[in-house]
């Protein structure tokens, strides 16, 4: 569904009054300025809006270096991303989202993602480089009754420039950093006639890569991305205007792997000891390198040639009528691809060649929405939405040479290694084409009562169908020698292990759910600058199913989260409008919380996806603006959570304690979820003649945190802080601007996250980037 708007306390400069655009607008202006916006499909103060919402302005990321959305999550203190890949991302706001157990095709997001009004239900679509970027605002918790699919946490809403009727318009930007970093874009846009204006962009980013492969002797995690976009706006009549957008995106080069962080101890928790990684090492004759992540090498021996294209097309038509209704269409078709070569077990040792999720996701979504004009005794909206996407996945696990010796020899110090030749298991794959699909179809609708000038009561509902088909096809594949071709002894030993590591099987399934979600608010103006709001929403997860080999025991299908989620909120101006202070008191309930999850009533014991139980998520947002004299503006943003699993009690047994098999956490602080996070920004411009002077910073805090579901203590990442600085000179009309940046400016390390795995004994994980440094020269025409 479309996007919402801007609240006034961001944590970037505010938006002219005068004159808002159609759609909401992030602009870089001093303080003081009232910020129009459109979150309920008209324009409004942002103050007068009862939603907690952060934006940030396109011009403020690209004068500090940001080019991604993983790199603004700095400044986004409720958001929280974790990730390794393109593939394998998760995103969480106040705690709640996806875990990072879930990245799973067969499960969906709960964090909405949406460029132009445009759902994006794969991550990887959005966090590389961002083109065209008009605005970034994060909206926090539920927004299915507005916003739509699969947004019980909340949703990210970018957009992007528009074209222009003004006249020929143009943008160049190049930027030079260390590491080789260059970026290039060039925008070109002009009116072709009075009813149609075009725009034309393109993008080019490369960086050396910030880790060294000592196998390969290559510095690897650089960027090669390519982006492009086409825009075009027909406007025949003043209450009628069409928007088509095409865009593509490629994203290729050694990225995606992991580092190792550290070697996991020989001796769990009750005594017993085992093998670990240094023995199981000796044993197939591999001599690691030295354990240093933040040296910043890995020994990967196979190939980690990942390449990402992602494309689409979308058609926004706009029709007013005399009475002041407007009719929005929203259509679009996207196609997302992940093509990786992924190194099974991301070290030197050949024991997994490859393990991949080669994946082809497309999706066609249509909205048609009718909202009142606004500024009535009741103000509406409404509409119907469909969306359908299939993910066409191609699982391939590889296994080596010394794969026989490090998975077959027992798990403890004195055993003798394995007897079985590597060519038992060396050139062997588990191969699994997984199909899950998506019919979803929603109505909704919101209406505000203004039932006087300082009181006003919303309500709304949205009613989701959903039919979720799914195919699970696996199968054994590879190169792996002719069973016949070993010694008759040996061959029951390696038929089982074989049978054991490539698992077969064959099923289709299907499955509707319905489910009503809705909201309620009450918003009271204490005085006119003083707003106070009381929400109470009910979100709504899309169900999953859980496409595995269906052992006994396993229940394929996932049913939806579901979220009740209550805020206040006080938003206010003083000082004669140079201040703002923004507050929101949350508490959120998440029942059938999908989780990972060990089955111990059935032989084997299995492990998979499921509704485990509850999470609570609850705290407290602050936002403040200040602009205490002319040309510097202050701002500062803050959150405090408590999340919590409230019953989840058969989680996986942590490493430690893996010989239980499970363990009860109900109680424990939930994963991924920082208790802290704060972030702050200063700029101040100073006007001399023709030209402007700028400088400014921006620093940010998160406490440490679990990135593992499990609460694993090999998976903590621990807090850390980073601060940014820019400056430049630009000249007072626009048409240029050069300033120099720095990113990470003390150099601190830091991890994104972490993930323990015990069949090699090692904590791995996804590094911080280092400081970074550059300088850019902008033109506009």
């Amino acid at each position: 569904m479309p996007a919402l708007a801007l609240e006034a306390s961001t944590p970037t400069a505010p938006v002219a009054a005068d004159e808002p655009k159609p759609e909401d607008e992030v602009a870089d202006q001093p303080g003081g300025a009232d910020i129009t916006v459109t979150a309920r499909y008209r324009r409004e103060s942002a103050q007068d809006v009862p939603i907690a919402i952060t934006a940030l302005a396109g011009d403020t990321l690209e004068r500090q270096g940001a080019f991604n959305l993983k790199q603004v999550v700095q400044q986004l203190p409720s958001l929280n991303i974790q990730g390794i890949s393109g593939r394998n991302q998760t995103i969480t706001v106040r705690g709640i989202g996806t875990n990072a157990g879930g990245t799973n095709d067969g499960l969906e997001q709960g964090v909405g993602l949406y460029v132009d009004g445009i759902y994006r239900p794969r991550t990887g679509s959005v966090i590389t480089d961002l083109i065209d970027v008009e605005s970034i605002q994060l909206l926090r918790g539920p927004q299915g009754t507005l916003f739509g699919k699969n947004t019980v946490a909340g949703a990210i809403d970018i957009r992007t420039r528009e074209p222009s009727f003004d006249g020929p318009e143009g943008r160049a930007e190049i930027s030079y950093g260390n590491y080789d970093y260059l970026r290039g874009y060039l925008a070109v846009g002009a009116p072709l006639t009075d009813d149609l204006a075009v725009r034309v962009s393109y993008l080019r980013t490369q960086r050396d890569g910030l880790i060294y492969n000592t196998t390969y002797r290559q510095r690897w995690d650089g960027l090669d991305n390519h982006a492009a976009r086409f825009d075009l706006v027909w406007k025949p009549r003043d209450d009628l205007k069409l928007r088509l957008i095409a865009d593509y995106s490629l994203q290729v080069g050694d990225v995606g792997f992991q580092s190792v962080a550290a070697v996991l101890p020989t001796t769990l928790g009750n005594g017993t000891q085992v093998r670990g990684f240094y023995r199981r090492a000796a044993d197939v004759g591999y001599a690691p390198i030295a354990i240093e992540p933040f040296a910043r090498r890995v020994d990967i021996d196979s190939s980690q040639y990942d390449e990402m294209p992602s494309w689409g097309v979308s058609l926004r038509g706009d029709w007013t009528s005399p009475g002041g209704l407007t009719l929005t269409s929203l259509s679009a078709f996207r196609r997302w691809q992940w093509i990786p070569n992924y190194d099974g077990d991301q070290f030197g040792a050949n024991v997994s060649t490859q393990s991949i999720v080669k994946t082809d996701q497309r999706q066609v979504s249509q909205e048609l929405r009718l909202a009142s004009p606004g500024h009535q005794t009741i103000d509406y909206s409404g509409g119907l939405y469909f969306f359908w996407q299939e993910a066409d996945d191609l699982s391939v696990t590889g296994y080596g040479r010394d794969a026989a010796a490090w998975l077959t020899t027992a798990n403890t110090p004195t055993a003798p290694v394995s007897t079985l030749p590597s060519a038992a298991l060396d050139g062997l794959q588990a191969i699994a084409r997984v199909v899950p699909q998506t019919y979803s179809y929603a109505g909704y609708g919101q209406a505000t009562w203004n039932a006087s000038p300082v009181f006003r009561l919303t309500a709304g509902l949205r009613y989701t169908w959903e039919h979720k088909t799914g195919l699970y096809d696996a199968y054994a594949g590879g190169t792996a020698a002719p069973l016949s071709s070993f010694a008759a002894a040996l061959q029951p030993a390696i038929a089982a292990r074989r049978a054991a590591l490539t698992p077969t099987g064959s099923y289709t399934a299907e499955r509707d759910t319905r489910n009503l979600s809705g909201i309620v608010t009450a918003a009271y103006d204490l005085s006119v600058d003083v707003h106070g709001y009381a929400t109470y929403s009910r979100g709504y997860k899309s169900p999953g199913i859980n496409l595995v080999n269906r052992s006994n025991g396993v229940d394929i299908f996932v049913r939806p989260e579901k979220v009740d989620a209550y805020e206040l909120g006080l938003k206010s101006r003083f000082w004669g409008q140079r201040a703002e202070l923004n507050l929101a008191l949350f508490w959120t309930d998440d029942s059938d919380y999908q989780a990972n999850f060990v089955n111990n009533t059935v032989t084997p014991v299995v492990a998979y996806i499921t509704n485990v139980g509850k999470l609570r998520s609850r705290g407290v947002e602050l936002d403040a603006r200040v602009a205490p004299l002319d040309g510097l503006t202050l701002t500062a943003a803050g959150t405090y959570n408590d999340a919590r699993y409230v019953t989840y009690r058969a989680a996986p047994a942590q490493y430690l304690n893996s010989y239980l098999g499970l363990i009860d956490l109900s109680g424990r602080t939930a994963s991924g979820a920082p208790k802290w996070a704060l972030t702050g920004t200063a700029e101040y411009v100073h006007h001399a003649g023709a030209h402007e002077l700028y400088v400014g910073g921006d620093a940010s805090y998160r406490s440490g945190f679990y990135a593992a579901v499990n609460l694993d203590p090999y998976s903590w990442v621990p807090g850390y802080a980073l601060a940014g600085l820019h400056a430049g000179v630009r000249d007072a009309e626009g048409h240029w601007d050069l300033s120099a940046w720095v990113r990470n400016l003390t150099g601190t390390d830091f991890y994104n996250t972490k993930a323990v795995n015990n069949t090699y004994g090692l904590v791995f994980a996804a590094l911080g980037e280092p400081r970074t440094y550059g300088i850019t020269l902008r033109g506009r025409l």
